[in-house]
């Protein structure tokens, strides 16, 4: 992108084209989004209602169990397989939280203007209970 004098810069968009934040998913995981702590605790009746939401929205593509296997991924991509022991995008509940959020691909796409915070954070809490032991609660 080239800078236009007397212009201001643009932010660096993301691949659904909303502004990148210091928290936006990034490959390798972010240690800012790591830091981000949920306000929806992380019980059995959390996780609960974060299942029936993925069940809901995610498990077309994702799998029944989250093995990355639903195949209704659009843009050709594979679906990210959480019972795999590692997460592209990190695996603290602040990360995936921000994935959910803000999407990640044409595939993955944002989900905050779709469902409220503290469905994302039950959702974030569920998938990390599939996940490797170092992602689980």
């Amino acid at each position: 992108m080239l800078a236009v004098a007397g212009a201001p810069a643009a932010a660096a968009l993301s691949a659904q084209g909303a502004a990148l934040s210091a928290t936006s998913p990034r490959k390798g995981g972010n240690p800012e989004a790591a830091k981000l702590t949920s306000p929806t605790p992380d019980s059995p009746e959390g996780r609960a209602a974060g299942r029936r939401t993925y069940q809901r929205l995610c498990a077309r593509c994702h799998g029944a169990e989250g093995k990355g296997d639903g195949g209704g991924a659009g843009a050709g991509g594979q679906p990210a397989d959480f019972t795999d022991d590692t997460w592209l995008f990190g695996a603290s509940a602040g990360e995936v939280f921000t994935v959910i959020r803000d999407g990640t691909s044409a595939d993955m796409d944002s989900y905050a203007e779709r469902i409220s915070d503290t469905e994302m954070w039950n959702l974030a809490h569920y998938i990390r209970s599939l996940g490797p032991s170092a992602a689980r609660p």
